[in-house]
C-alpha cells in the first residue's frame, strides 16, 4: 500500500538535505514569531518504511524526521545508530537537535 496515495517512480534518489532546507526556511519565521518549540509534521511514518533495497522507498515521500526501517530490507542492527530500536534519525531530527542545543 502506498501512503497516503503518493506514487513513488523508479529513480528517485532520497535528498534528506531537502527536508533539511524546509526547516531552515521555516525556523527563523518561528523565532521572529516567538514560537518557542515547534514538533515537525510527524516523528515518524509508521506506514511507509525505509528500504535499502527489495522495494520502494516510502520513506522518500515522508515528512517523519526519523526513517521506520523495514527489517528485512533495512540497515542490520549493529549499524543503527540506536541498535535496539526499529528506527534511524534522518538529517532532520539531527537539524532540529541542533537548533535546540544551540538554544542552551
Amino acid at each position: 500500500m502506498e501512503p497516503d496515495g503518493v506514487t513513488l517512480k523508479s529513480g528517485l534518489v532520497r535528498d534528506e538535505g531537502e527536508q533539511v532546507r524546509y526547516i531552515d526556511d521555516l525556523m527563523p519565521v518561528f523565532d521572529e514569531e516567538g514560537v518557542d518549540s515547534v514538533f515537525w509534521f510527524s516523528f515518524i511514518a509508521g506506514r511507509s518504511p525505509h528500504r535499502t533495497q527489495g522495494g520502494p522507498d516510502l520513506d522518500m515521500a515522508s515528512y517523519s524526521i526519523v526513517k521506520l526501517l523495514d527489517e528485512k530490507h533495512g540497515i542490520p542492527s549493529p549499524a543503527r545508530a540506536y541498535p535496539d530500536l526499529p528506527w534511524e534519525p534522518k538529517e532532520a531530527f539531527h537539524a532540529l537537535a541542533g537548533r535546540y542545543a544551540a538554544l542552551k
